[in-house]
């Protein structure tokens, strides 16, 4: 009977013991999650740094930074590791109603959220400000986003002490020349060993040394935009041995630069290439254009305008349907292409979007059998019949817009069964 008493009390303290312990760790935990003060003071500091018309930073008040609108805090240490605070300035259509931050720099305080992993600041107004070195201080960082904020002078090289980074996004914006982001020398992008995803449209690099250490030092990069960069052929490394260059790449954006003809020879080696703009990369004198698609078999979507192809050599060889089978997006607008529609563009049987917008034509439209938006506007049609929208049988979208169509009516025309047999 006593062993029976002292077991019951053995076993009501060991279930007393139990569920204290159980709430006593529920309330460390809880207290681990909750914002860290000196965190918390730093993002204060910040939304005081900033003018804030639009009431983004509206929700930042109380003592746990974790819950405010925008901070991401680590679940278990409560580390604020994400700070997500897009606008929708400059080049941004993200919000229906538009709001954006204002300040005249990134208040340094921030430097204190040491376990920051992803920081977006786009879409804001900086004024011009620079970039702030101490962003290179964070060392877990992954995602950076400083793109269309109006930040201006030259990219700190600090910002290749992130090793774990794996997006930079410093896209400039085109309408404000007078406040364009800069480098003279693109050596610290050896840092980023993790890097994935970089953008630097608009960005100016004309005066940059080693830009040619972007395509061969980050070996991890599988999406790259150096639109309108202001670089040239020298800019490339046509030297560097092209095995070595960018292996696992699948978007490349190189439009709107001073590119002229002959084609990197390190192109051969993109296998994973789906993505390619060259955009204004004047083709006229390359002898190896005709075989650019030969060279990239993986090419799914490929942007040539304005590549000055009228001069080029446009050839059967260059529209060789078997070498791309994968091509379903195809830009040739804007290369005064006259006269006779390439009638070999019929024998890329993938091809679902074809832009020949802005060029010199005027004859009959070959037949593509798969194609589902044809843009033929700015040319010299004169008989809407010569376009053959009848015989796109699978056409879903056509543009027609500043032909020279005499009033005609539009309506079915005698070849119309040939889409129902």
């Amino acid at each position: 009977m006593g062993n029976q008493w002292v077991l019951g009390f053995y076993l009501v303290f060991l279930s007393m013991f139990l569920v204290a312990t159980k709430y006593t760790c529920l309330g460390a935990q809880n207290s681990t999650r909750s914002c860290h003060e000196r965190e918390r003071l730093a993002l204060l500091e910040f939304k005081h740094s900033v003018k804030d018309d639009f009431e983004i930073l509206s929700s930042w008040v109380g003592i746990d930074c974790c819950s405010w609108k925008g901070v991401r805090c680590d679940g278990v240490t409560g580390r604020v590791v994400g700070l997500h605070l897009r606008g929708d300035f400059g080049d941004y259509d993200y919000y229906e109603d538009g709001y954006y931050l204002e300040g005249d720099k990134v208040n340094p305080y921030l430097a204190e959220l040491r376990h920051l992993q992803h920081l977006d600041l786009s879409g804001n107004n900086f004024y011009g400000s620079q970039i702030p070195k101490f962003i290179g201080s964070f060392k877990q960082l992954s995602y950076l986003n400083l793109s269309y904020a109006l930040f201006s002078g030259i990219i700190p090289h600090h910002i290749g002490n992130l090793s774990n980074l794996k997006v930079l996004d410093l896209r400039s914006s085109s309408y404000d020349e007078t406040r364009l982001i800069t480098s003279n020398d693109m050596a610290w992008v050896s840092g980023l060993s993790s890097l994935e995803h970089l953008d630097l449209s608009y960005v100016d690099l004309s005066q940059a040394k080693n830009v040619a250490m972007v395509f061969y030092m980050i070996p991890s990069l599988e999406y790259i935009s150096l639109s309108a960069c202001e670089l040239s052929n020298a800019d490339l490394g046509l030297h560097l041995n092209s095995s070595k260059i960018l292996p696992n790449i699948e978007h490349l954006d190189l439009s709107s630069n001073s590119f002229e003809g002959q084609l990197p020879h390190f192109f051969q080696n993109l296998t994973s290439l789906t993505f390619l703009d060259l955009s204004y990369y004047n083709l006229s004198l390359a002898w190896n254009s005709v075989n650019l698609l030969n060279m990239i078999p993986s090419l799914s979507e490929l942007h040539l305008s304005g590549c000055e192809l009228h001069n080029a050599p446009f050839s059967p060889t260059y529209l060789n349907s078997s070498a791309h089978s994968n091509i379903q997006y195809l830009d040739l607008s804007c290369n005064s292409i006259g006269g006779r529609f390439p009638s070999k563009l019929m024998n890329i049987t993938s091809l679902t979007f074809l832009d020949l917008s802005e060029n010199l034509l005027h004859s009959s439209v070959s037949v593509m059998p798969n194609l589902l938006k044809l843009d033929v506007s700015y040319n010299n049609f004169e008989h809407i019949e010569l376009v053959g929208i009848w015989r796109q049988c699978h056409l879903k979208e056509l543009s027609l817009t500043s032909n020279h169509f005499g009033g005609e009516m539009i309506g079915p025309s005698s070849n119309t069964s040939e889409c129902s047999r």
